[in-house]
């Protein structure tokens, strides 16, 4: 597996290369899978042209170590019934708490996560649920 490091340009900013190295999953126990690169191993590629295709890899620690927020091994942030972090006042659903998953799944947690947000600001809400009996007629 490959990881590319650079976007070499020229001096009219054209793409002319990419700058890569070899990475390898590395599992330590207790955590999560890192990829760590392979010593020796870049090399340029010349290109005029690059396609990406990204793959969800965990939640970026920045915000939740700015915030005081805990997070579970897999960097989802931990969440109550509620959709509430550690911090009540910070609500999280979808691939942030669940992990990557299918975007029906963001979606229903976003509108769950809605609703108490809702009832956490205003004690009570009136928006539809999963729980509900009849979700359509809402």
């Amino acid at each position: 597996m490959i990881n590319t490091k650079e976007f070499i340009t020229n001096d009219k900013g054209a793409l002319t290369a990419l700058k890569t190295v070899e990475v390898e999953w590395v599992l330590k126990t207790g955590e999560r899978p890192q990829l760590m690169e392979k010593p020796g191993s870049e090399k340029i590629w010349d290109c005029d042209l690059v396609l990406l295709a990204l793959g969800f890899t965990g939640a970026d620690k920045t915000i939740s170590n700015q915030m005081g927020l805990e997070m579970d091994q897999r960097t989802n942030y931990v969440a109550n019934e509620s959709y509430q972090t550690n911090n009540p006042k910070i609500f999280t659903a979808g691939d942030m708490r669940r992990g990557q998953s299918l975007i029906v799944w963001a979606i229903s947690e976003g509108r769950e996560a809605a609703k108490c947000v809702d009832t956490f600001l205003m004690g009570s809400s009136s928006l539809p649920s999963k729980g509900d009996q009849d979700l359509l007629s809402a």
